[in-house]
Protein backbone atom coordinates (compact mmCIF):
# COMPACT_ATOMS: atom_id res chain seq x y z
CA UNK A 1 0.00 0.00 0.00
CA UNK A 2 3.14 2.17 0.95
CA UNK A 3 4.51 1.68 -2.39
CA UNK A 4 1.24 2.10 -4.25
CA UNK A 5 0.60 5.60 -2.94
CA UNK A 6 4.40 6.87 -3.47
CA UNK A 7 3.90 5.35 -7.13
CA UNK A 8 0.75 7.54 -7.04
CA UNK A 9 2.06 10.34 -5.65
CA UNK A 10 5.47 10.62 -7.92
CA UNK A 11 3.47 10.12 -11.24
CA UNK A 12 1.35 13.50 -10.50
CA UNK A 13 4.12 15.31 -9.44
CA UNK A 14 6.18 14.46 -12.50
CA UNK A 15 3.12 15.22 -14.44
CA UNK A 16 2.80 18.52 -13.26
CA UNK A 17 6.57 19.96 -13.45
CA UNK A 18 5.87 18.15 -16.91
CA UNK A 19 3.23 20.90 -18.13
CA UNK A 20 5.42 23.61 -17.60
CA UNK A 21 8.69 22.01 -18.79
CA UNK A 22 8.20 21.04 -22.21
CA UNK A 23 6.54 22.43 -25.63
CA UNK A 24 2.59 21.61 -25.30
CA UNK A 25 3.25 19.98 -28.56
CA UNK A 26 5.48 17.76 -27.28
CA UNK A 27 3.29 16.95 -24.30
CA UNK A 28 1.69 13.73 -25.24
CA UNK A 29 5.30 12.60 -26.53
CA UNK A 30 6.60 12.97 -23.13
CA UNK A 31 3.78 11.66 -21.21
CA UNK A 32 4.64 8.20 -22.91
CA UNK A 33 7.52 8.09 -21.08
CA UNK A 34 6.06 8.67 -17.54
CA UNK A 35 3.65 6.04 -18.24
CA UNK A 36 5.90 3.27 -19.27
CA UNK A 37 8.33 3.37 -16.18
CA UNK A 38 4.96 4.16 -14.03
CA UNK A 39 5.68 1.87 -12.12
CA UNK A 40 9.43 1.85 -11.21
CA UNK A 41 10.11 3.99 -8.95
CA UNK A 42 13.42 4.78 -9.47
CA UNK A 43 12.46 6.08 -13.20
CA UNK A 44 9.82 8.43 -11.49
CA UNK A 45 12.23 9.99 -9.36
CA UNK A 46 14.69 10.33 -11.67
CA UNK A 47 12.19 11.81 -14.36
CA UNK A 48 10.58 14.09 -11.52
CA UNK A 49 13.68 15.79 -10.87
CA UNK A 50 14.87 16.40 -14.72
CA UNK A 51 11.50 18.04 -15.16
CA UNK A 52 11.73 20.25 -11.84
CA UNK A 53 15.11 21.19 -12.39
CA UNK A 54 15.83 21.36 -16.52
CA UNK A 55 19.29 20.94 -16.97
CA UNK A 56 20.66 24.20 -18.86
CA UNK A 57 16.67 25.04 -18.75
CA UNK A 58 16.69 23.32 -22.51
CA UNK A 59 12.94 22.28 -22.66
CA UNK A 60 13.43 18.81 -24.06
CA UNK A 61 11.07 15.85 -23.08
CA UNK A 62 12.88 12.75 -22.03
CA UNK A 63 12.92 10.44 -25.15
CA UNK A 64 14.69 7.37 -23.28
CA UNK A 65 16.91 6.53 -19.84
CA UNK A 66 19.83 4.41 -19.82
CA UNK A 67 21.37 2.86 -17.08
CA UNK A 68 25.50 3.32 -17.57
CA UNK A 69 26.80 1.69 -14.15
CA UNK A 70 25.97 0.15 -10.00
CA UNK A 71 27.71 -0.12 -7.27
CA UNK A 72 26.53 -1.02 -3.60
CA UNK A 73 22.79 0.28 -4.70
CA UNK A 74 24.13 3.78 -6.24
CA UNK A 75 23.04 3.91 -9.89
CA UNK A 76 24.59 5.99 -12.52
CA UNK A 77 21.97 7.18 -15.63
CA UNK A 78 21.58 8.63 -18.48
CA UNK A 79 18.79 10.52 -19.42
CA UNK A 80 18.52 11.24 -23.10
CA UNK A 81 16.87 14.16 -24.91
CA UNK A 82 16.78 14.68 -28.87
CA UNK A 83 20.16 16.35 -28.89
CA UNK A 84 21.68 15.90 -25.37
CA UNK A 85 22.42 13.05 -22.46
CA UNK A 86 22.76 14.18 -18.95
CA UNK A 87 23.82 12.13 -16.48
CA UNK A 88 22.10 11.56 -13.03
CA UNK A 89 23.25 9.50 -9.59
CA UNK A 90 20.66 7.94 -7.71
CA UNK A 91 20.39 6.33 -4.16
CA UNK A 92 17.70 5.28 -2.45
CA UNK A 93 17.33 8.86 -0.84
CA UNK A 94 18.21 11.30 -3.53
CA UNK A 95 18.79 11.79 -7.07
CA UNK A 96 21.77 14.24 -8.44
CA UNK A 97 22.56 16.08 -11.52
CA UNK A 98 25.80 14.69 -12.39
CA UNK A 99 26.64 17.03 -15.71
CA UNK A 100 26.52 16.66 -19.34
CA UNK A 101 27.76 13.59 -20.77
CA UNK A 102 30.59 15.04 -22.72
CA UNK A 103 31.59 17.43 -19.77
CA UNK A 104 33.69 17.45 -16.82
CA UNK A 105 32.08 15.74 -13.89
CA UNK A 106 33.51 14.83 -10.58
CA UNK A 107 36.22 12.51 -10.75
CA UNK A 108 35.33 11.39 -7.17
CA UNK A 109 31.74 10.61 -9.02
CA UNK A 110 33.25 8.34 -11.97
CA UNK A 111 35.99 6.61 -9.75
CA UNK A 112 33.43 5.10 -7.55
CA UNK A 113 31.76 3.54 -10.52
CA UNK A 114 35.21 2.47 -12.03
CA UNK A 115 36.11 5.26 -13.80
CA UNK A 116 39.37 6.23 -12.70
CA UNK A 117 39.53 9.09 -14.98
CA UNK A 118 37.28 11.53 -17.16
CA UNK A 119 38.98 9.74 -20.41
CA UNK A 120 38.33 6.40 -19.02
CA UNK A 121 34.58 7.25 -18.73
CA UNK A 122 34.36 9.10 -22.18
CA UNK A 123 35.67 6.17 -23.74
CA UNK A 124 33.11 3.27 -22.07
CA UNK A 125 29.85 5.99 -22.76
CA UNK A 126 30.89 6.97 -26.06
CA UNK A 127 27.93 4.73 -27.85
CA UNK A 128 25.55 5.38 -24.91
CA UNK A 129 22.81 5.72 -27.52
CA UNK A 130 22.75 2.20 -28.31
CA UNK A 131 22.83 0.90 -24.84
CA UNK A 132 19.31 -1.06 -23.67
CA UNK A 133 16.80 1.52 -22.39
CA UNK A 134 16.71 1.10 -18.62
CA UNK A 135 13.56 -1.81 -17.70
CA UNK A 136 13.74 -3.42 -20.91
CA UNK A 137 14.98 -6.35 -19.24
CA UNK A 138 13.23 -7.70 -15.84
CA UNK A 139 16.23 -7.42 -13.12
CA UNK A 140 14.35 -10.11 -11.00
CA UNK A 141 15.83 -12.62 -13.71
CA UNK A 142 19.00 -11.71 -13.48
CA UNK A 143 21.58 -13.68 -11.98
CA UNK A 144 23.19 -11.85 -8.92
CA UNK A 145 27.28 -11.97 -8.27
CA UNK A 146 27.62 -13.91 -5.27
CA UNK A 147 29.88 -12.06 -3.71
CA UNK A 148 29.63 -8.05 -4.76
CA UNK A 149 25.74 -8.73 -5.51
CA UNK A 150 25.95 -6.80 -8.35
CA UNK A 151 23.29 -7.66 -11.55
CA UNK A 152 23.73 -9.70 -14.35
CA UNK A 153 25.60 -7.49 -17.32
CA UNK A 154 26.74 -4.77 -14.61
CA UNK A 155 30.67 -4.20 -13.73
CA UNK A 156 31.79 -6.00 -10.62
CA UNK A 157 32.38 -3.73 -7.69
CA UNK A 158 36.26 -2.95 -7.99
CA UNK A 159 38.08 -5.87 -6.47
CA UNK A 160 35.49 -8.10 -6.34
CA UNK A 161 36.87 -12.12 -6.70
CA UNK A 162 34.74 -13.01 -9.36
CA UNK A 163 35.33 -10.67 -12.02
CA UNK A 164 37.01 -12.04 -14.98
CA UNK A 165 40.45 -10.85 -15.97
CA UNK A 166 40.68 -9.20 -19.83
CA UNK A 167 43.77 -10.04 -20.33
CA UNK A 168 44.10 -13.98 -19.42
CA UNK A 169 40.45 -14.60 -19.10
CA UNK A 170 41.29 -16.17 -15.39
CA UNK A 171 40.12 -14.96 -12.09
CA UNK A 172 41.39 -11.18 -11.91
CA UNK A 173 42.65 -11.24 -8.24
CA UNK A 174 44.51 -14.68 -8.65
CA UNK A 175 46.50 -14.13 -11.95
CA UNK A 176 49.55 -11.96 -12.43
CA UNK A 177 48.55 -9.73 -15.19
CA UNK A 178 48.35 -6.92 -12.98
CA UNK A 179 51.71 -7.55 -11.14
CA UNK A 180 53.11 -7.79 -15.34
CA UNK A 181 51.40 -4.27 -16.85
CA UNK A 182 52.41 -2.35 -13.42
CA UNK A 183 56.00 -4.07 -13.61
CA UNK A 184 55.95 -4.59 -9.79
CA UNK A 185 56.03 -7.67 -7.40
CA UNK A 186 53.04 -6.42 -5.47
CA UNK A 187 50.57 -3.69 -5.47
CA UNK A 188 51.13 -1.39 -2.55
CA UNK A 189 49.50 1.89 -3.18
CA UNK A 190 46.40 4.29 -4.49
CA UNK A 191 48.63 5.18 -7.15
CA UNK A 192 49.26 1.78 -8.57
CA UNK A 193 45.93 1.06 -7.68
CA UNK A 194 44.63 3.74 -9.89
CA UNK A 195 46.99 2.88 -12.96
CA UNK A 196 45.68 -0.74 -12.89
CA UNK A 197 42.08 0.39 -12.91
CA UNK A 198 42.96 2.75 -15.65
CA UNK A 199 44.54 -0.18 -17.86
CA UNK A 200 41.48 -2.30 -16.82
CA UNK A 201 39.20 0.25 -18.39
CA UNK A 202 40.90 0.73 -21.35
CA UNK A 203 41.21 -2.62 -21.96
CA UNK A 204 37.79 -3.58 -21.59
CA UNK A 205 36.37 -4.74 -18.05
CA UNK A 206 34.36 -8.17 -18.35
CA UNK A 207 30.46 -7.36 -17.02
CA UNK A 208 29.29 -10.43 -14.73
CA UNK A 209 27.54 -12.88 -16.16
CA UNK A 210 25.79 -15.71 -14.91
CA UNK A 211 28.50 -18.12 -16.58
CA UNK A 212 30.73 -17.51 -14.36
CA UNK A 213 29.04 -17.98 -11.18
CA UNK A 214 29.60 -21.84 -11.32
CA UNK A 215 33.05 -21.34 -11.32
CA UNK A 216 33.27 -18.91 -8.44
CA UNK A 217 30.48 -19.97 -6.08
CA UNK A 218 30.22 -17.85 -3.02
CA UNK A 219 31.02 -20.50 -0.05
CA UNK A 220 33.16 -23.40 0.13
CA UNK A 221 35.98 -22.62 -2.33
CA UNK A 222 37.87 -20.97 -0.79
CA UNK A 223 37.29 -17.79 -2.06
CA UNK A 224 37.75 -14.72 0.46
CA UNK A 225 36.05 -11.48 -0.34
CA UNK A 226 38.57 -9.11 0.68
CA UNK A 227 41.21 -10.68 -0.94
CA UNK A 228 41.20 -7.67 -3.22
CA UNK A 229 44.01 -6.99 -5.69
CA UNK A 230 46.83 -8.98 -4.02
CA UNK A 231 47.81 -12.01 -3.44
Amino acid sequence: MKKSKEITTLVEEVKLFLRYAVPAERYAEALLVVERYRQDITALRLLREFYRSLPEVREEPVVRIVELAASQGVKLFAVLTDAYDYLYVVDADQVCFAGENGMEIEEDALAYFGYPAHEDFRRACLSVRELEDYGSTDSSARAKCPVCSVLEGEFHQFGCPVEVCPWCQGQMNRCNCRFDLLGVAEIGNEEEIGQFQRLLVEKGRIRFSRQQAPAYPSTGNGIEENEGLNP
